[in-house]
């Protein structure tokens, strides 16, 4: 039997603290005393998800505008001017759970780097004439997002998925819905979601531990406490396979097949389940499944050794990319196999990808397979934490979505942990046709729709 890797060596943060002001409001401090660097980042506990349709988008915008001038520092280049003065590395992110702020400098400016952070998060006051040039900015960016195959397709899928709820919207928005916004609706998103109870101060690098905290309770200690933020819950209706398929004359195929996995909390399968398999795995925790969802991801689309780079790049010459990844939320998920092809060998770029899937689905993971995968994804663990920034996304992303972190130390044993079955029963149950969807975009039409239909159904 070959043995798992040893762990490989994640290091250079020192053990984080945690601690919560009476408001509800909470900091995490992450010391790393090897570095020159102190980063400040401010998290909240919103996004797409947290979002009404016709507010789609607006804590995107809200991002944006935070930037675009506060009381103290009244515009945009007042900000930047400040922060580009000190050397600073700074930026903003929204996702469908959170939304994120962030500066980065050499530690002697801490003090000063977490002061503009937090009067960005909490003194934003979003003048007009900047709403509607930035509006303008957005719906470019949107009209960006539509010309790329690969994001139009990627909206396809998201759309099979989760249809008109917030899990199948776009974090951006519509070209509708921000051109809508006013300074009124910020206010108001501003007031209902970005209180003591929903954020999240995050300091990691070389700083005055004392000082640093003493200025989090001067700043943050009177912010209301509200309530914590609730996303609508994901309904996840499937019976049946589902293609769609958008049309255009294009010089390559991009097609994502799409199968309904886990949430991080609990399941979003379709019920329409080999009951063996299920009741199998009804003793094994979700963590162990969602551990052993990204081992298969890694196995089958991961890396230029993984089946289906070897199958569709080495052997067939089909694809340029072709890869997996998983995407998780809390109550549903989907694990995604992507891949460009030339358009006219898309049938048999389809038929390569599932058999494939058939094959690890019928014969399971290897343990040959298994090792190189752990060591793969503990050396990518090492790899993906070196920075200031790498740190405190890792632990602020945990926290703010989760409330509990599981540290690096904890993920490395999690991913050695992982079995050959349990990996095995997680392919049986995710490989299955209730569940499967195929977005493409390409030059075809509803009279391709069937042959595609009935290819993806064989699984």
């Amino acid at each position: 039997m070959t043995q798992a890797p040893k762990p490989a060596k994640i290091a250079k943060a020192s053990k984080f603290f945690k601690k919560t002001l009476p408001n509800g409001l909470r900091y995490l401090f992450i010391p790393m005393e090897q570095t020159q660097t102190m980063l400040a980042m401010t998290l909240v506990a919103t996004g797409a998800d947290f979002e009404s349709k016709k507010d789609n988008g607006l804590s995107h915008f809200l991002e944006h505008m935070c930037f675009k001038g506060t009381t103290k520092r009244p515009s945009a280049k007042d900000i930047a001017l400040e922060l580009d003065t000190i050397g600073a590395d700074y930026n903003a992110f929204t996702s469908r759970g959170y939304t994120g702020y962030f500066a980065r400098a050499h530690k002697k400016h801490a003090s000063h780097i977490f002061e503009i952070v937090s009067d960005i998060y909490l003194n934003s006051n979003f003048p007009n004439e900047e709403i509607e040039k930035e509006k303008g900015v957005v719906i470019q960016e949107i009209h960006m997002y539509a010309d790329d195959p690969q994001s139009r397709v990627s909206k396809l899928a998201t759309n099979l998925l989760y249809g008109d709820q917030p899990a199948g919207w776009e974090v951006i928005g519509t070209k509708e819905t921000v051109s809508s916004f006013t300074r009124k609706d910020l206010l108001r998103y501003r007031k209902n979601h970005y209180d003591a109870k929903n954020t999240l101060v995050v300091i990691a690098g070389n700083f005055d531990q004392k000082q640093i905290e003493k200025e989090i309770k001067k700043t943050f200690g009177k912010m209301p406490a509200g309530k914590k933020n609730v996303r609508a819950k994901t309904v996840v209706r499937q019976s049946r396979p589902q293609v769609a398929i958008d049309a255009r004359e294009t010089d390559q195929t991009h097609l994502l097949i799409a199968f309904r996995a886990y949430g991080y909390e609990k399941g979003g399968i379709p019920s329409k389940l080999d009951k063996k398999v299920s009741g199998k795995f009804d003793s094994v925790s979700m963590q162990k499944k969602i551990y052993a969802l990204r081992t298969l991801s890694t196995a089958l689309g991961g890396g230029m050794s993984s089946r289906l780079f070897q199958k569709m790049r080495e052997e067939l010459g089909i694809c340029y990319y072709v890869g997996s990844s998983a995407s998780l939320r809390p109550d549903a998920g989907d694990f995604v196999i992507s891949a460009g092809v030339a358009n006219d060998r898309v049938k048999e770029a389809l038929e390569g990808i599932m058999e494939v899937v058939r094959q690890f689905k019928a014969g399971g993971i290897t343990e040959g397979e298994l090792s190189k995968v752990k060591e793969y994804r503990l050396s990518g663990l090492v790899l993906h934490l070196e920075t200031t920034e790498d740190f405190a996304e890792f632990y602020g992303k945990e926290e703010i979505l989760q409330d509990k972190i599981t540290t690096e130390e904890e993920v490395s044993k999690r991913i050695e942990a992982t079995t050959k079955e349990e990996v095995n029963i997680v392919a049986k149950e995710v490989f299955n046709s209730s569940g499967v969807n195929l977005a493409i975009t390409g030059p075809f039409g509803e009279k391709d729709k069937k042959e595609f239909l009935e290819i993806i159904s064989r699984v």
